[in-house]
């Protein structure tokens, strides 16, 4: 009621056709300026939201999910069953990936959700319009099920067993990992170990592949390693230091995952050892563990800032209806040669 007893009459809520009236535009070009999945110019953008501002206007997304059947929300899985143990910083490169995957979503104006297990019939009715899965295992059965529900798929490097599946974009592994062992210096014959990790993912396979390949070439007797992403940074060095013990040293050592490096040093210390002088050292991912060792560490960057605008690119576009692909798509990383690696 009002002041003077009547009951006061509700403005009449503003329309998508009210504001595409006051910026001179049609309604559908008002839904792809909120929704961003269709290209449209920035002064028609800045057009609209100011019309829409003024007239008090927003987008309601329960009503434009019923007309549309969509939800304006991708999903994210992170693969690696490791991805998001221990403290926040081992977690670095995930938190890289899914912050970026994050950030291109929000440039685009669409909403992100991180789905832990879509198996599960708890997360099933998670709402979104595709899904992202990142780093998935060989023959991942998640990709099976989420197709069999019919849901828009891209993988954010690819299965290893199913390459060539057309939604997919990856890590140029194999030119990066080659520039990671050329840059040891290591001649014909020299003793170089590789670390790999465990789990059967494209990373831990392509590592394999470039490592043996490489070895071919300098006549050097491949030594691989595993070393799990499971173990903690105790048990990574105890199973450095026993290495060590076991084997002669090598001249070079290429080892997975950057935050082992504290876990590594120290196990050469304990040994009497230093790098670069006694064992040249890198690793396939780059972190702040390796950027701060001392020695700083000669790493791959994976560029996963890159793979993730590739990753909603594709997504984008499998929802716009585009057609797939002819190939996965690659991004390029980065090697930083550090101190690590240098010879005296």
């Amino acid at each position: 009621m009002n002041q003077m007893g009547h009951r006061a009459r509700r403005p009449a809520r503003v329309t998508i056709k009210d504001v595409a009236a006051a910026a001179g535009v049609s309604p559908s070009t008002v839904s792809h300026a909120f929704s961003g999945r269709r290209a449209i110019s920035e002064e028609t953008k800045e057009r609209v939201f100011a019309a829409a501002t003024r007239l008090g206007y927003s987008a309601d997304p329960n009503a434009r999910s019923m007309r549309t059947g969509r939800s304006e929300m991708i999903g994210l899985v992170l693969r690696p069953r490791f991805a998001a143990t221990g403290a926040p910083e081992s977690s670095e490169t995930f938190n890289r990936l899914s912050g970026s995957v994050a950030t291109e979503c929000l440039r685009r104006g669409i909403g992100l959700v991180h789905v832990p297990d879509p198996t599960r019939a708890d997360h099933a009715a998670v709402p979104m319009d595709g899904c992202i899965i990142a780093h998935p295992y060989a023959s991942d059965p998640m990709i099976d099920v989420l197709a069999a529900r019919g849901v828009p798929i891209v993988c954010a490097d690819p299965d290893p067993d199913r390459p060539d599946l057309p939604w997919t974009v990856g890590v140029d592994y194999r030119t990066g990992m080659r520039e990671v062992f050329d840059s040891l210096g290591a001649g014909s014959g020299e003793r170089v170990w590789l670390l790999p990790g465990s789990e059967d993912n494209a990373w831990n396979r392509e590592a394999g592949r470039v490592y043996a390949q490489w070895c071919r070439e300098r006549a050097i007797t491949p030594q691989v390693h595993v070393l799990s992403e499971s173990l903690s940074a105790a048990e990574t060095e105890e199973t450095v230091s026993r290495l060590i013990a076991d084997h002669r040293a090598p001249a070079a050592l290429v080892y997975s995952l950057s935050k082992s490096t504290a876990s590594v040093l120290r196990a050469l210390s304990a040994a009497g050892l230093s790098a670069p002088d006694d064992i040249r050292l890198a690793t396939l991912t780059d972190s702040s563990f390796s950027r701060a060792a001392r020695p700083p560490i000669t790493s791959l960057d994976l560029n996963h800032e890159g793979l993730a605008s590739a990753a909603v690119a594709l997504m984008i576009a499998q929802l716009s209806g585009a057609e797939p692909p002819s190939r996965p798509g690659l991004v390029v990383p980065v090697l930083n040669e550090r101190e690590s690696t240098r010879r005296s």
